[in-house]
């Protein structure tokens, strides 16, 4: 893999992503398959309900599959608010538009900006208006979660943030549901010498960030958890002409003015909303949305009131120290979305139970590494959507989504009522995969590389040659009864999918994790 675009500290650039992607898809000779400025606008069952029908904008392109994967992530529709106007000329943007006006944004034109929001892409617009001198007002909605908090680049200046996090010592302080049940996590969570261990280590963690921002102790953040990637982040915003207000935005009036709900008015040369992005879930109709899990609706609202209760009972019993969350956990309930009612995160639980393998939800989390999530997703769905793998019953299922969604909620607050969200418990996500296809998630040589030296991709070479050995096994154990013992023979498939093992061996090699690799 090439190193351009890769800064010194390891950052990588969106610059540097797209090349590689677009490398791997022409070595892979996956262009030909590849549909581009192809919007999806309907997604339906078809009429024996054994596939799907994809409907494109224009028309033209209709796909009839038996088998399809619905990959559009957590964040693929941008939130785009609309306040009263009354005779106000000023241009109104996302954060996704900045690219294509950066000119204008930059210019002389713009001297007072309003940023709405308390996402990532707020703190880099912020920093963006301010180093081309223009004079911010950001507005931030007034509830108790606040920002999104930010870690310094490295932990304590020792190592990278990105490598702490993605050591077992470091997963194990986070009190996940997917990882409750080794001693360790008995002692680290069910016991008072453990959680107040547990504290005292987020504690530091908390106390570093805010020495990092050059805050006071009552800094805190309980939306989501990014990195400050530049080294005068923090600098650039203290030294700026920013000014924070704790309210909303209430209209637009008189060309230039912004009404905020706290009763004062500011003038601004354009606003741009950092509000995020929503799930691309519209392309199913509303009955269907239901159907797979992808709306919360009143007509299966009391069954899933049983389980979201089951499911608070039960992260409270396994998880106390999450018991007295800073905020009403099942709150979501006044939402229609939150996150996908999926097992594993990745199927439906009724259909799979009913033995209806035919779609498959990749994606569509938040997690600290996505594309080793990414990889061990595609396995688990290529051995559930070709029937390698067994699931459990529906009640289990939607049991295991309940939980899942109660813990994410209690965890990460705000993100976690939205989201599949879990930045700090990616291990144990990817474990629990690893798990489902009878393969040893612990990966390094010693206990103390195990405990103590960050995850890579590198660890999980030959992964998909290690599943198909796993799976012939099986295969011959299932026909041991037989009279006449027959040796599983490779399928076509299985074949294809060892080399597809060995092409990704080598990339993985040429590749990186975050970081660039020597």
């Amino acid at each position: 893999m090439k190193k351009e675009g890769i800064s010194p500290d390891g950052f990588i650039s969106g610059q540097a992503i797209h090349n590689y992607l677009v490398s791997f898809a022409k070595d892979h000779d996956l262009m030909r398959h590849v549909r581009l400025r192809t919007r999806v606008t309907q997604v339906r069952r078809t009429a024996n309900h054994q596939g799907w029908i994809v409907e494109t904008q224009s028309g033209e392109l209709l796909i009839e599959c038996t088998k399809l994967i619905y990959a559009t992530g957590a964040n693929s529709s941008p939130i785009r608010p609309e306040w009263p106007r009354e005779n106000f000329h000023k241009p109104v943007i996302h954060s996704l538009d900045i690219a294509t006006n950066l000119s204008l944004v930059e210019s002389d034109v713009i001297q007072r900006a309003t940023v709405v929001g308390a996402s990532k892409s707020s703190y880099d617009t912020v920093y963006q208006l301010i180093k081309a001198g223009k004079k911010v007002d950001w507005i931030i909605r007034p509830s108790a979660s606040g920002a999104f908090s930010l870690f310094a680049p490295t932990f304590m200046g020792l190592w990278h943030i990105s490598d702490h996090i993605s050591t077992r010592f470091a997963s194990s302080f986070s009190p996940s549901i997917m990882s409750c049940t080794g001693r360790w996590d008995s002692f680290s969570q069910r016991t008072v010498i453990g959680r107040s261990l547990m504290r005292v280590y987020w504690q530091v963690a908390t106390g570093l960030a805010a020495k990092y921002a050059q805050f006071g102790e009552s800094f805190s953040g309980a939306v989501g958890y990014w990195v400050a990637t530049v080294p005068d982040f923090w600098q650039v915003i203290h030294d700026g002409d920013v000014t924070v207000h704790r309210t909303e935005i209430d209209s637009l009036s008189h060309l230039d003015v912004v009404n905020l709900k706290n009763g004062f008015s500011v003038p601004t040369n354009i606003v741009i909303h950092c509000i995020g992005f929503e799930k691309g879930n519209n392309t199913f109709s509303p009955l269907l949305q239901e159907k797979l899990g992808l709306h919360y609706d009143s007509a299966s609202f009391s069954r899933w009131t049983v389980l979201d209760t089951q499911a608070e009972q039960k992260v409270n019993s396994q998880l106390p120290i999450l018991k007295n969350s800073p905020f009403d956990s099942l709150e979501h309930k006044k939402h229609s979305q939150g996150p996908n009612r999926h097992y594993r995160r990745l199927i439906v639980p009724e259909l799979a139970a009913k033995g209806d393998r035919s779609i498959l939800f990749p994606g569509h989390i938040h997690s600290a590494f996505t594309p080793l999530a990414a990889e061990l997703q595609a396995l688990w769905g290529f051995a559930f959507l070709n029937g390698w793998m067994d699931v459990p019953g529906q009640e289990e299922m939607e049991l295991e989504a309940a939980t899942f969604n109660a813990w994410t909620r209690k965890r990460y607050i705000e993100q976690g009522k939205k989201h599949s969200y879990f930045i700090y418990d990616y291990i144990s996500y990817l474990d629990t995969l690893m798990r489902d296809l009878g393969l040893n998630p612990r990966r390094k040589k010693t206990f103390f590389e195990e405990w103590f030296i960050p995850y890579r991709p590198q660890d999980y070479r030959g992964l998909i040659q290690e599943y198909l050995t796993v799976h012939s096994r099986r295969i011959s154990e299932d026909r041991k009864p037989q009279k006449q013992e027959m040796k599983a023979v490779p399928s076509k498939k299985e074949n294809e999918l060892c080399q597809l093992s060995m092409t990704m061996d080598d990339e993985r090699t040429r590749s990186w994790s975050g970081r660039s690799e020597p």
